[in-house]
Order: structure tokens, then sequence, then C-alpha cells
């Protein structure tokens, strides 16, 4: 059985007053500001009553969430984007706003992130600092084998195999 945290039972104002402070915290989506409502005890009325003030008052936006989620994942955990997309739809985000989101990606730095994630694989697979660079550039082949494990662990990363073979050469077959 999961474990699951004790429930709280609090009144609409200290609700609303720690939703102030988990939503001041960092961003949040509805679905998780919804969740925490329901771990403090909330009825479904007094829920919609303290969203309808947190919203009002500006603490938590879904376009504010998902914008900032993206950055982050891309710049700080360089995922790519259908791990971020994944993310954004599991923390309830329309397709709209994931869309809109995504579309600030930079192509520079999907490039740069791909390489890097591609080096780290190759590293781990035993091959030499030149070794990677020759790859890398695309003057040394890889066996199929190899560029499977690649691609995979880049896809696992949250790389479109599309995405892959479009900025590194060395793995179109």
């Amino acid at each position: 059985m999961a474990w699951q945290k004790k429930v709280q039972f609090v009144t609409v104002t200290q609700g609303m007053q720690k939703l102030e402070k988990f939503c001041a915290y960092q961003e949040r989506s509805q679905k998780q500001v919804h969740e925490k409502c329901r771990s403090l005890g909330l009825t479904e009325s007094e829920t919609g009553e303290v969203m309808i003030h947190l919203l009002q008052n500006d603490f938590f936006s879904e376009s504010r969430f998902a914008h900032a989620y993206v950055k982050g994942k891309s710049k700080i955990k360089t995922w790519g984007s259908e791990k971020i997309r994944q993310g954004l739809k599991q923390a309830g985000v329309s397709d709209v706003l994931i869309r809109e989101a995504l579309e600030q990606l930079q192509e520079v730095d999907t490039q740069l992130h791909l390489e890097k994630w591609a080096a780290k694989k190759l590293k781990v697979m035993k091959f030499s600092e030149d070794s990677i660079s020759q790859i890398l550039s695309g003057d040394l082949a890889l066996s199929y084998e190899d560029k499977q494990k690649v691609k995979q662990f880049l896809f696992g990363k949250g790389y479109s195999v599309d995405a892959q073979l479009a900025m590194l050469g060395f793995l179109k077959n």
C-alpha cells in the first residue's frame, strides 16, 4: 500500500494562508494547487473559494507555470521537448499552453544539449575524448548498435528521433 500524507483539516482562512505561501514559493499549476487543497482537507466548495482568491490575487497562473517549467527543465536539467511536454501534461496544463510554452525553446540550445548528452553517452560506452570529438564532427563512424544505444539514450532524455537525426549527423544510417 502506498504511503499517503495524513490529511489536515484547516479553516478556509488558514487554507488561504498556507496556499499563498505554497504558491509564493514557486510557480504552481492549477492541478498542484487543487491537490494541495485536498491534502489540507478543504471541501470542493472551499477549494473553489480558495482557488478564486489565489487567481484574483495572482498567486498562480497556468501560463506562468508552463513557461517557468519549460525554461527550468530545458536550461537546468537539459531535457528535450518531448519529456517536457509529458511533464506539463502530468501537471494538467492544456495543449494550447504547452505548445505556446514549448515555442520558447531555442534550436541552438537543443543542439548543444543533444551534443552534450551524446558525448556523455559515448564516454560511458568507453570511447576516448578524441574519438568522441571525431564522432560528433562526423569524421569517425559508429557501428549500427552503438548508434542505436545513443539514440535510445537521447530518446529517454526527451529528444525526438527526428530532432536527433536533424541535429546530429553521425546518427544517420
